[in-house]
């Protein structure tokens, strides 16, 4: 048969056509194609399928193989919607980093304050006894709030100032992000929880918060005016641990819309950079 010896690798002489091959017609052996007639097994239009095509000018399978067509890129609305997040991520980090900066400048300038009165004071005596607990006073907790509120005074500054001027070289990945977020939250929810637990503790109000605020120190105010105002430091310091929980709420909102900007980000972020490779550009990542 013709098409077993295309495929064997002969020539036949002379095409056979059978029904069972092609289900069509066989063509009458007398007929004659008129000269300068298109021959149908040979006078066919290049293509990209013809070399699917055997003698006959039909394909082996009976049928030709259809060619993938390529899957469509990003649209112009999905690219402004990925800018449009990007932006928005941005400005997320950049307030939140602001409040963070306003929040522990409070409590640092607060904890400032406590501490300088309590160690200009101690060694102050009038009537036989100083302005502070008699037995010793517990100043770790108030030293412990300043540290933690300068220490995050000092890398919100520095990260605020990458942010604002230089986006490109701050930009991390999400995993340290969150990790961040974490860290930030886990800590400043320890010392709040801290400083407030040791506030009077087993009614002991030997710390500064606590003593500030007791009675034993509004009997001794007259004796100590124009040294220390009990009162002021009372309130300064039930401030600052107002702040330090503020911080850790405003933390937690912003990690939250952070995460959900982010989960609408990330596809339309991996369908662009599907997009950069097929078509070869090279696309510096905002």
């Amino acid at each position: 048969m013709a098409a077993a010896s295309y495929y064997q690798g002969g020539t036949p002489s002379e095409p056979t056509y059978t029904t069972e091959m092609y289900n069509i017609p066989s063509p009458d052996p007398s007929y004659s194609r008129p000269q300068g007639s298109p021959n149908p097994a040979h006078d066919r239009p290049h293509s990209s399928q013809q070399d699917y095509l055997n003698p006959a000018g039909y394909a082996p399978s009976g049928s030709v193989p259809q060619t993938p067509k390529p899957s469509g890129g990003m649209t112009r609305q999905a690219r402004a919607l990925l800018e449009k997040l990007k932006r928005w991520i941005r400005v997320l980090q950049i307030v939140a980093q602001a409040c963070t900066v306003l929040f522990t400048l409070i409590m640092f300038g607060i904890m400032i304050y406590v501490n300088e009165k309590f160690y200009t004071t101690k060694g102050l005596v009038r009537d036989g006894r100083t302005a502070w607990p008699q037995g010793g006073t517990k100043e770790w907790p108030s030293i412990m709030l300043l540290a933690a509120s300068g220490l995050t005074l000092l890398m919100s500054v520095v990260l605020l100032f990458g942010y604002c001027c230089c986006w490109k070289k701050t930009k991390t990945s999400w995993k340290f992000t969150v990790f961040r977020y974490v860290v930030q939250i886990a800590a400043w929810i320890m010392v709040s929880v801290i400083y407030r637990y040791e506030k009077g503790l087993h009614g002991n109000d030997n710390d500064l918060w606590g003593w500030s605020c007791s009675t034993k120190a509004k009997d001794i105010q007259e004796t100590f005016n124009g040294v220390v105002d009990f009162s002021s430091l009372c309130k300064a310091q039930g401030g600052s641990w107002n702040v330090s929980i503020a911080e850790v709420v405003v933390k937690i909102l912003f990690a939250i819309g952070h995460f959900y900007i982010y989960r609408k980000k990330e596809p339309l972020e991996k369908q662009n950079f599907a997009d950069r490779i097929v078509s070869g550009r090279k696309e510096r990542k905002i």
